[in-house]
């Protein structure tokens, strides 16, 4: 018997070379996942870390598969591997791949989701709401299209990038 598949919100960002990095990677999801939906790209500036860092690349991807979350995260870790994802103990460490699962179609009691970053950060809510408007937070049952709106409600149009404007 097999299980229904789960759909899930990955956040991606590089800021290493983000024009090989990011295709790489949604070519490994397409490869491994059931990709359903791949969010405009944007382009934001990195914040934290000391230094000059270059703006980092950042999308969401909708997915369905039959992995539960930490086995979805294992994959996700491979593929940061895959593409030469570096690990440092410095989180702000500028990276080819940074490829996080931040809401699943259910609450995952001790899997971390949703995750902290979804609904704090513009860059992974906006477009994750791009492409799954009605998911809902289940921390405050509010759909990620009217968090995104309320938060940020000129982010998009801010940092879409040209191409997918």
């Amino acid at each position: 018997m097999s299980r229904r598949p789960y759909e899930y919100l990955l956040s991606l960002g590089s800021n290493i070379e983000p024009e090989r990095w990011v295709p790489a990677a949604i070519a490994f999801l397409r490869g491994r996942l059931d990709v359903r939906a791949v969010s405009p790209r944007y382009d934001v500036p990195a914040v934290g870390g000391e230094g000059e860092q270059p703006p980092y690349v950042n999308l969401a991807a909708r997915v369905a598969t039959d992995l539960p979350p930490r086995a979805l995260r294992e994959t996700c870790r491979s593929i940061e591997t895959l593409c030469r994802r570096v690990r440092t103990d410095d989180p702000f460490a500028p990276r080819t791949l940074d490829l996080d699962v931040v809401l699943g179609d259910a609450t995952w009691e001790g899997e971390g989701l949703p995750a902290d970053d979804l609904t704090r950060e513009s860059y992974v809510l906006v477009p994750s709401a791009a492409i799954w408007p009605d998911a809902r937070d289940p921390l405050s049952g509010r759909t990620l299209r009217e968090l995104a709106d309320e938060r940020f409600p000129s982010w998009d149009a801010a940092h879409r990038r040209p191409e997918d404007a």
